[in-house]
């Protein structure tokens, strides 16, 4: 994920979606990779529901390898 970034097909997701992709932006803007994987995580561990919703909100053969690792480190 880059600042840039918008998703694929942002038409299914909900407005607290939206807060949370914000939250993702922030955090690799303040802290790059490292913090971009801890958010990630912590909204994965928060909300696996709405965690699918923004992950699978961008296709998946351009998702950036840390959301790679975070899914396949939570299992």
């Amino acid at each position: 994920m880059v600042l840039d970034d918008e998703p694929e097909d942002p038409s299914w997701l909900l407005d607290h979606d939206w807060l949370e992709i914000n939250k993702l932006r922030q955090a690799y803007k303040d802290g790059g990779d490292k913090a971009l994987e801890k958010a990630i995580l912590d909204l994965l561990e928060k909300d696996v529901l709405q965690f699918a919703r923004v992950a699978c909100a961008y296709d998946p053969n351009h998702m950036p390898q840390h959301l790679k690792g975070a899914v396949e480190e939570a299992g």
